[in-house]
């Protein structure tokens, strides 16, 4: 969710894929929020001109097609990237919508909305991953380490 709140800033039309819990805050930032058929219910609200995936979840076949080839789609935690020809880094300039280039160097500090952070020490991965997997928590989770 964080992408989208300076690509909203910067004029993008930007289409979430969300889970139920998720929907309604994709809808405050400005994203119109897409829970399932995610190919066709993307398709009927528009176009897409490029695709940014976080999630890493396993929809970059959809990705790609949605956003006419690989060239248009970032990955940052996706493991099969390469097989579909997904980048992880940033694309050249000229592949990003004009209000993508603009939105991120001005966007100002302090006014973006982040997710609850909850730190735990790393003697607790175990249950901070359990916690994860569970999908019962909508926190970030920060394992700490003692000094």
């Amino acid at each position: 969710m964080i992408a989208t709140q300076p690509a909203v800033a910067g004029g993008a039309k930007v289409i979430s894929a969300v889970g139920a819990r998720d929907e309604d805050l994709a809808g405050e930032l400005g994203a119109s929020p897409v829970r399932s058929g995610l190919v066709a219910a993307v398709r009927a609200l528009g176009s897409v001109d490029a695709v940014f995936d976080a999630a890493g979840k396993g929809a970059l076949a959809d990705a790609v097609e949605l956003a006419g080839g690989p060239q248009r789609v970032i990955a940052l935690s996706d493991h099969a990237a390469p097989d579909f020809g997904v980048g992880s880094r940033r694309p050249p300039r000229a592949a990003l919508p004009v209000p993508w280039t603009r939105a991120w160097p001005c966007w100002p500090r302090g006014r973006l909305r982040m997710k609850n952070r909850r730190a735990m020490p790393l003697q607790e991965a175990a249950e901070a991953h359990r916690l994860l997997e569970s999908g019962d928590v909508r926190d970030r989770v920060i394992l700490t380490l003692d000094a």
